[in-house]
């Protein structure tokens, strides 16, 4: 078994009207960072897109053309993107769609430049031959002011013509991800997802990495004269993760998961080199 993994993070976007973000591209790097001092190279092939790198091309081949030739049906694979999220306009007018906003998203072209999460990530995982792909997405889709989100501007002047609010086309716990295909989102729907100047990082992504390897991840590999353990359920996972964000933001975030979790483990890795 090997662990395929294409991790992106963008603080800065091509187009001036996307603003630029803080610790995004430095979450993915230190994500990066810690799977590769933590397993051995036979046993891991990783790439990391970075700015200027993480054009929506570039991710789209990492994913779509570049695994499906590398992996096995006993791999497991691993997607993190960390970056602005959009909510805009789908098919109709008064429907929207998630986005992930890529490097080269241009605001005022995201339903053709972005990556919509409904139908583009889904039809990248349905090409993946792996047991297990876990795509982890510290970003958000809600376009409110103060995180990893904006709203598109098709979407906002809908908003103002239409009366009622534009409906989602399905929530993040309904996306059809079918077997073995799996989503741990930063927050829900309507919510955030912030960076925090004090633990210099995306607040989800530091927890999650705390919960990989920080002191209780420790303290659970292994028991009084059990054999040390080297994996986490994606269930405990989610559940510490869970915790610590929603009590650090006093609710304001709350993480999402998404997807059938028998079996579904992901390895523990070591502590950050300070």
């Amino acid at each position: 078994m090997k662990l395929h993994a294409v991790l992106v993070g963008i603080n800065r976007y091509q187009d001036a009207r996307i603003s630029a973000l803080q610790y995004a591209a430095s979450d993915a790097e230190r994500f990066y960072g810690q799977l590769s001092g933590s397993l051995a190279a036979e046993d891991l092939s990783l790439r990391l897109l970075i700015d200027e790198q993480a054009t929506r091309k570039a991710i789209v081949t990492a994913i779509g053309e570049h695994l499906p030739r590398q992996v096995g049906r006993e791999d497991v694979v691993l997607l993190y993107f960390a970056g602005h999220g959009s909510p805009e306009t789908s098919e109709a007018p008064d429907r929207f769609s998630r986005y992930l906003i890529a490097h080269d998203t241009e605001y005022d072209a995201i339903f053709a430049t972005g990556l919509d999460l409904e139908h583009d990530l889904i039809r990248l995982l349905e090409r993946l031959p792996a047991r297990l792909v876990v795509a982890i997405l510290d970003t958000c889709f809600s376009g409110r002011a103060g995180g990893r989100t904006f709203e598109g501007p098709l979407l906002r002047t809908h908003r103002t013509e239409l009366r009622g609010p534009a409906a989602l086309v399905a929530g993040l716990q309904d996306l059809p991800l079918g077997e073995g295909r799996i989503i741990l989102a930063a927050c829900d729907d309507d919510e955030v997802a912030g960076e925090d100047e004090g633990l210099r990082q995306g607040i989800f992504t530091y927890f999650l990495l705390q919960a990989l390897s920080g002191p209780e991840a420790s303290a659970s590999r292994s028991g009084p004269g059990e054999p040390e353990e080297r994996t986490i359920s994606l269930s405990t996972l989610y559940d510490r993760v869970a915790m610590a964000v929603v009590a650090f933001t006093r609710g304001r975030q709350h993480p999402v998961l998404n997807g059938r979790l028998s079996l579904a483990r992901l390895p523990l890795l070591r502590p950050p080199e300070r």
